[in-house]
């Protein structure tokens, strides 16, 4: 199973599904594509996890608003911080694996996404809790340009998301 350092996400409306293209630790290309419902799985899960704050602490940090915590503030200002990441190029001729399975291991700060494909681990991806809330909010921007019902997003994502306008498919 490969370890992916970096991946572009992008909507295809031609397949009407999510393309990751990504680069592994050992510099190799691989795509894959991530169907309307196994996503929706995915994020319904991962959502929980950003609005639960720590897999272990049971919660919210203590102190911290139910509506606004200090981490949603620092998932905001660091957002814009992050370092500008070039695309990730993958040949059309490149046929995407079709990831039927994503297994989610969470950390104490962290956690990483397994994709399968039938009962075969492709790839593995380590996200921090701030890269999976950019990933998270990437995903909602290209789920609205697809079109999909924002309905199972947190509605802390959509009021933050709901003054960018999406005008592009691809972002990484």
């Amino acid at each position: 199973m490969q370890s992916l350092k970096t991946i572009t996400s992008e909507y295809i409306e031609s397949e009407d599904r999510f393309k990751l293209s990504a680069l592994t630790n050992e510099d190799e290309l691989l795509a894959f594509w991530m169907t309307q419902r196994l996503l929706t799985r995915l994020v319904t899960n991962l959502s929980k996890k950003i609005e639960l704050g720590s897999p272990q602490s049971g919660g919210a940090p203590k102190g911290a608003d139910a509506s606004y915590s200090e981490s949603d503030k620092d998932f905001e200002t660091n957002c814009k911080h992050f370092p500008a990441e070039s695309d990730v190029k993958i040949e059309k001729k490149f046929k995407p694996v079709l990831i039927t399975e994503v297994d989610i291991k969470f950390g104490q700060c962290d956690l990483t996404l397994v994709l399968k494909s039938g009962n075969k681990s492709c790839a593995s991806m380590f996200l921090s809790i701030s890269e999976l809330r950019q990933w998270l909010e990437i995903l909602y921007t290209l789920w609205q340009r697809a079109g999909w019902p924002a309905s199972l997003w947190p509605q802390k994502l959509n009021d933050y998301s709901s003054t960018k306008q999406v005008t592009i498919n691809t972002i990484h």
